[in-house]
């Protein structure tokens, strides 16, 4: 009867010390810095993409987003060409898109761009967009060569 009892107060006492022990451990993570909206965004994305002219739909498939990084807070998105000759827009890229946000969840501000392809062709819009759950969300209006009328476009696809 007594190695019984000397069995169950050594149980005990291990018990206590592992809950002791355990309930005093430092597990929280607010110690790492969080990373930057910009470079949580970065990476390449490909999917399908939808684009309307007057009011004509047209899906683009194996459309690929490229986000780089600028700094910490700002985005260059590159998209790939897409559509086919004589329609086929050439690859351009929206500089300076600013990404806000934290925990997984980003908004990208609504944001002018223009320039010019490496085939000559002006382009300009505007982009706006969110990104969550690992996938982008992509919106934005193409106004591209002598095109009368802007494309108006949207993209979503998970990050490769």
């Amino acid at each position: 009867m007594k190695a019984i009892s000397r069995l169950m107060a050594m149980t005990i006492i291990a018990s206590g010390f592992l809950m002791t022990f355990t309930s005093c451990g430092n597990d929280d993570d607010d110690d790492q810095p969080a990373t930057p909206a910009a470079r949580s965004v970065a990476g390449s994305y490909e999917g399908d993409m939808s684009c309307t002219v007057m009011g004509s739909e047209s899906v683009f498939e194996g459309v690929t987003f490229t986000v780089t990084a600028v700094d910490d807070a700002n985005v260059n998105i590159a998209v790939s060409d897409f559509g086919e000759p004589p329609m086929k827009v050439e690859g351009f890229v929206m500089n300076g898109v600013k990404v806000s946000g934290a925990d997984g969840t980003y908004q990208l501000a609504t944001t002018e761009y223009s320039g010019t392809t490496s085939a000559g062709k002006a382009y300009s819009g505007t982009v706006s967009g969110s990104y969550a759950n690992g996938t982008l969300s992509v919106q934005f209006n193409l106004q591209y060569g002598a095109m009368p009328m802007p494309m108006i476009c949207s993209f979503s696809a998970p990050k490769l």
